[in-house]
Order: C-alpha cells, then sequence, then structure tokens
C-alpha cells in the first residue's frame, strides 16, 4: 500500500475540497483584509492538514476567524505562531499557539464556554486522549513518523471500549444537541481521518463508534471545514459495510 507521512496523507482532502474557501466562517460577513487584527483569531494552515479539525470546531461555536495559507507565509520567521514551523498554528491578541489539542482547549476556552474548572477537565480529558491514544491506534508509523496502516483493522481494546460508552450516550459529554463539544471534534476528527485515508476500512463491528462517525460527518460544521465531497464520500464508507450486512440477509 501507499505509505508517506500524514501531512502527505492529508493534501487528499484537499482534492475533494477544490474551491472550498475558509478565509471567512460565514460568506455573508464583510472581507477583511489579510491578517486584520481585528478580526479574532487567525488560524495558518492548509487543507491538507490537521487544520481543518480547529476550522470545524470555530464553524461550530460561530466564532469569527482568519484563515491564512500556510504556504504564503514564511513559517521559519520568527513572527510565525509555531517556533518548529508546523501547522495547525494560531494567532490570537498577541498569544501564539501550536499543537491542534492545545489551540482546541484554548478556543473552547475563549470563546466555547468551558468557564469552569470542571467543564475544562470533562473536555480535554478527551481532547488529551484523542492526540495521546487515539491518534497512534488510528495510524500505524514507522521510526520515520511514515504511516504504513490503521489500527483499526483489528479490534483495539480502546476503541471497543469507546464503542460500550457510546451506547448510552449520543456523544462523549452526553446526548442532545447541548451535549456536543470540542471532545466530539477532537475524537471525531481522528475517527473520520481514518475512512478518508483507508476506505476498504469496516467499522460496522462497532455499531456505536460508527453511529457516531457517520453523525459526525454529516453536521454542517464538519462539511464546511473538510468539505461536502468529504462529508458525502464518508457517509459511503462509513455506511457501506452495514448495508452489505443487510442486504446479505436476503
Amino acid at each position: 500500500g501507499n505509505t508517506g507521512c500524514f501531512v502527505a496523507l492529508l493534501s487528499s482532502v484537499a482534492v475533494t475540497a477544490l474551491g472550498h474557501r475558509q478565509s471567512q466562517p460565514d460568506s455573508r460577513r464583510p472581507r477583511r483584509s489579510r491578517l486584520a487584527r481585528q478580526a479574532g483569531p487567525i488560524l495558518f494552515g492548509s487543507q491538507g492538514s490537521r487544520s481543518p479539525l480547529v476550522n470545524w470546531y470555530l464553524f461550530e461555536i460561530g466564532q469569527e476567524f482568519q484563515m491564512v495559507n500556510a504556504a504564503r507565509v514564511d513559517r521559519q520567521s520568527r513572527d510565525f505562531p509555531n517556533p518548529f514551523g508546523q501547522i495547525p498554528a494560531l494567532e490570537d491578541a498577541g498569544l501564539n499557539l501550536f499543537e491542534s489539542g492545545a489551540i482546541l482547549m484554548y478556543l473552547a476556552d475563549k470563546y466555547g464556554g468551558l468557564d469552569s474548572p470542571e467543564k475544562r477537565a470533562e473536555a480535554s480529558k478527551w481532547v488529551v486522549w484523542a492526540n495521546a491514544s487515539l491518534d497512534p491506534i488510528c495510524f500505524k508509523e514507522d521510526g520515520n513518523g511514515r504511516v504504513l496502516d490503521t489500527g483499526l483493522r483489528g479490534d483495539p481494546p480502546a476503541i471497543a471500549r469507546l464503542d460500550q460508552l457510546l451506547a448510552d450516550s449520543e456523544f462523549l459529554l452526553g446526548s442532545g444537541e447541548e451535549a456536543f463539544s470540542v471532545a466530539d471534534v477532537a475524537v471525531g476528527a481522528y475517527l473520520l481521518y481514518v475512512p478518508i485515508f483507508f476506505q476498504d476500512i469496516d467499522v460496522s463491528k462497532w455499531p456505536n463508534v460508527q453511529r457516531y462517525m457517520l453523525q459526525l460527518c454529516q453536521r454542517p460544521a464538519y462539511a464546511k471545514a473538510f468539505g461536502g465531497g468529504t462529508s458525502e464520500d464518508l457517509v459511503r464508507i462509513i455506511s457501506q459495510k452495514e448495508k452489505a450486512k443487510l442486504f446479505g440477509l436476503f
């Protein structure tokens, strides 16, 4: 199979989202000059990186932001928000942030209503789990960081446990639209990256995880961040095994 680093794999997302501009979260809002400081957070990224998961959360909470194509700036400059030159990176009111999980938690804290230590803790444990535990399950890499395969071909105990947890809960922090949170963006983004790159994957062995993934990829904010074509492709890929089983009954 094809190998390559995670960022190289992510470039395929851009193919399904060509023409999808994210410089403004809402086309009805007036245009602003590039890097105008009064426009809220400035997100540096690209469609072929992990930055769309940050876009997804910003769209969910309706927060204005500016999207800057990282290919058009000097990422080695001392002014770039990430001293390592990687993306996503965020600048907001003089604060520089890097690492997708840290960016998500900052945005949830400042703009998303996580206004108490308890609320922050409930969400942050899932954001940290997504980056520290779920990522290496979803993507198997060699010593050079090249993605070889996905661990979802097997039966990871953590995913089986996640399936159990989702049996009685629509989202990670509860049920109902008000329970949707930054935790779902963090965990859902990694889960949904897998069928984008490994389209033969079968997640129907975890019916609650499968339902969760289908529900998330059809959210308007997800489609806006990753592209409507990606959202439609995911619905087809994630549900195809389920349909095959149903047809096999007749």
